[in-house]
């Protein structure tokens, strides 16, 4: 036996447990790869696009946010007046990246649990206020929607960014190309949440038919 051998309280040859939440990590896990992938292919394509040599532009671009990254985009696709075929799909992909990195931003920086055969999220630990924390719920599907949909974003830009690996006659590229986008944005739900709606105002009781009205006085 090693010296590392052990290390994680397990003996040589057992079976580790599954575990009921194991298959919601492993789709975290996906997702999250994923989506560092498709966030790559949007610094390749901005790089591209900027027209400067490559080591300048990643000192402009490096560490920049996603929302800054995908304005940036747009506006340089205007100003160069790219195909407009080109301009819809990135369009779509930027759009699509934007509300899938929100739900991650969710699953990373805030508190989950695994309960009822899904994980739940919520910022209720680090909320400004309580009544209005949001919680999310991740289920299975969604993640690996999400997966999809980053997989899809990054062949999509890699097909504008290098041209020449386009290939009309690959099923890859007809299927995943093709493929409309899984994920489906719904707003958190925030169920301590007040309702901000003013009531109306109470209507005057008109005066009883014995009471003189005061201007008659």
């Amino acid at each position: 036996m090693g010296l590392l051998d052990n290390l994680g309280g397990e003996q040589p040859g057992q079976v580790p447990e599954i575990r009921p939440d194991t298959p919601h990590y492993e789709a975290v896990g996906r997702f999250v790869t994923s989506f560092a992938n498709a966030e790559a292919a949007v610094h390749l394509l901005v790089r591209q696009l900027s027209g400067m040599p490559d080591d300048k532009a990643r000192i402009v671009f490096g560490g920049m946010r996603l929302p800054d990254l995908t304005e940036i985009i747009r506006r340089l696709m205007r100003i160069d007046n790219a195909p407009l075929s080109n301009q819809t799909v990135i369009d779509d992909c930027l759009t699509q990246l934007v509300a899938i990195s929100k739900r991650r931003h969710s699953l990373v920086h805030r508190g989950a649990s695994f309960f009822d055969g899904k994980l739940v999220v919520s910022n209720v630990l680090i909320s400004k206020h309580l009544h209005s924390s949001e919680l999310e719920v991740f289920e299975i599907e969604e993640l690996r929607a999400m997966q999809l949909d980053c997989g899809t974003i990054c062949l999509k830009l890699d097909r504008i960014i290098n041209p020449d690996q386009a290939n009309p006659f690959s099923l890859t590229d007809s299927f995943v190309l093709g493929r409309p986008w899984r994920y489906k944005h719904a707003p958190p739900r925030t169920p301590n949440l007040r309702s901000r709606a003013k009531s109306p105002k109470p209507k005057r009781r008109p005066p009883a038919s014995h009471e003189k009205p005061k201007d008659a006085e």
